[in-house]
């Protein structure tokens, strides 16, 4: 189906090849999972099998790569669209039409098929992609999540022969993720489809592949079974770091297929509620908050505070009304119910005043880089707060960031998970003492959420108030020391983590499932002297 030998590419100006004796084959009919840390060349790999990479982006290619008999280094992306969909990690940038059902008709449009064919497709993947009711629905309304569902579906319509998703589940909550590689499964055998898929959340896509290629980062590809690659992986989810840890042989890929674990202990009584009194100085505060946009009641009489040094995280299913809250509070869009920063009422406060006292990250960090290099962005910043800091002071917040070599790089031309460090570096510069940060972890892998947690830490000892909205169950369990979780616009859980990631089915984290009634949710909670295993594991 597709292989490569001695594959290589360099990108222009670039001073090292991303690609160097990548030597591989991708079999007929199976789902290949694409790993690798940010930056090793996942998405270069994945772009040159339908000729984006040269055709569109330059650079030197050589070696040889042969899809379904086909090179698509000759061809390039205008043929080799007949038999390849590619779903690419940010869905906004590849939109043509502002309403949903148009967009997903649109590859179809250009194949010359009957319109009641078109419109069965359309209706088809909406149901399965759970878009039905948001055909008519403008692309600008729609959540990061919904965005992503709707590239998905429109990448499906055509039915090609090999699906290509880049980060297909980075905005998606665990129950949507599930739903669509199930739903993608089940397209693999109705249609015959080979699919490869990239991603950082290795726990969300091991469990349903064939195989498994890593590119550690030298330029070479090593492509094989799970159980062959798995244990030459060092950034691995939880599981896998549990399997390695007990010395299980083969690794499980799921939960579920772990041996019997016998832990000598009783779990801990958890208590649900929030403790204010962990922290007693309140930061922020909402009460009653509601939100209606058009006819849409986006928030319903939601509550919640932040204490000073406090880490909440905010989750919930797309279109739950996460980012729209974050929104309403900085006054962004229109809202109801009383707000308010440090003890005083900010409902008539510019958004200026508020910018001084909270910084916000949104989930596109697109929409605040704007600077020529990584370096300007940081001076862009400090000046719109009538500040300036020390060269060298400014170089060690980058080094926080691990952007110390990109200081002169254009931000744009940055990988996702990069860009996502830059508007982040920029935005906490000038010391803010609150922090929204929406859907963080986009495009970073799990060395870089490691690194990101070990920094929220520091600040939050430095009693700065940090929410965090976040479909990532694994991160936010590193993180929160209060969950607030949103359903239809209604607060359906607030309180401490342990008896969300432990009992909730949508919310279990791999170490509960694994473990279960000890109250571990995180692989640092688990104690190896009270484990042993059952005798036929």
């Amino acid at each position: 189906m597709i292989t490569a030998t001695d594959l290589f590419f360099q990108y222009p100006q670039s001073a090292s090849p991303i690609l160097k004796g990548a030597s591989f084959s991708i079999q007929p009919g199976s789902l290949t999972l694409i790993a690798g840390a940010s930056g090793s060349g996942k998405s270069t790999l994945l772009r040159c099998f339908n000729g984006l990479v040269p055709h569109f982006t330059g650079g030197e290619i050589g070696g040889k790569l042969e899809v379904l008999g086909k090179d698509p280094i000759r061809l390039g992306p205008e043929q080799m669209a007949a038999w390849i969909s590619l779903v690419f990690q940010e869905p906004e940038t590849q939109f043509v039409y502002d309403q949903v059902d148009e967009e997903i008709a649109f590859a179809l449009e250009q194949t010359g098929l009957p319109r009641s064919e078109m419109q069965a497709r359309v209706d088809s993947a909406c149901q399965f992609l759970g878009l039905d009711g948001l055909q008519s629905r403008r692309i600008a309304t729609l959540s990061g999540g919904e965005k992503q569902r709707v590239a998905i579906a429109g990448a499906l319509v055509t039915q090609p022969k090999i699906l290509i998703l880049d980060e297909p589940t980075s905005q998606l909550d665990p129950q949507g993720a599930d739903e669509i590689l199930r739903y993608i499964l089940d397209l693999r055998q109705k249609l015959d489809l080979t699919i490869l898929i990239s991603e950082h959340r290795l726990e969300r896509v091991l469990p349903y592949a064939d195989r498994v290629a890593w590119l550690p980062g030298d330029g070479s590809v090593h492509e094989g079974p799970p159980q062959e690659i798995l244990p030459l992986l060092e950034q691995v989810p939880p599981s896998v770091q549990i399997a390695k840890q007990l010395d299980l042989s083969p690794i499980p890929t799921r939960p579920e297929d772990f041996p019997r674990v016998q832990v000598n202990k009783s779990g801990p009584e958890l208590t649900a509620g929030p403790n204010p009194a962990i922290f007693p100085v309140e930061s922020l505060s909402a009460t009653n908050l509601a939100v209606t946009l058009g006819n849409r009641e986006i928030l319903k009489q939601v509550s919640f505070r932040l204490g000073q040094g406090e880490l909440l995280t905010l989750m919930g299913a797309n279109g739950a009304g996460k980012t729209t809250l974050l929104r309403a509070v900085l006054g962004l869009v229109p809202s109801q119910g009383a707000r308010m920063i440090m003890g005083e009422h900010i409902e008539n406060a510019s958004l200026n005043a508020l910018i001084r006292q909270v910084a916000y990250l949104p989930q596109n960090p697109n929409d605040l880089l704007f600077a020529d290099s990584v370096l300007d962005e940081m001076n862009v910043t400090l000046a719109n707060h009538d500040l300036s800091l020390p060269p060298d002071e400014i170089q060690q917040h980058l080094a926080r960031f691990g952007l110390s070599k990109l200081t002169a790089a254009y931000p744009r031309d940055l990988s996702v998970g990069e860009r996502q460090r830059v508007a982040l570096a920029a935005i906490t510069i000038y010391d803010p003492p609150i922090l929204f940060l929406d859907e963080p972890t986009r495009g970073l892998d799990y060395g870089s959420k490691r690194e990101l947690v070990k920094l929220l830490k520091k600040w939050q000892k430095r009693d700065k108030s940090i929410l965090v909205v976040t479909h990532d169950v694994e991160f936010a369990a590193l993180l929160a020391d209060t969950v607030l979780v949103l359903d239809q616009g209604q607060v359906a859980y607030h309180g401490a983590p342990g008896p969300l990631f432990t009992q909730s089915p949508v919310y279990q984290t791999q170490t509960a499932k694994i473990f279960p009634g000890t109250g571990w949710y995180r692989p640092a909670d688990i104690d190896p002297a009270q484990i042993s295993l059952s005798e036929n594991g």
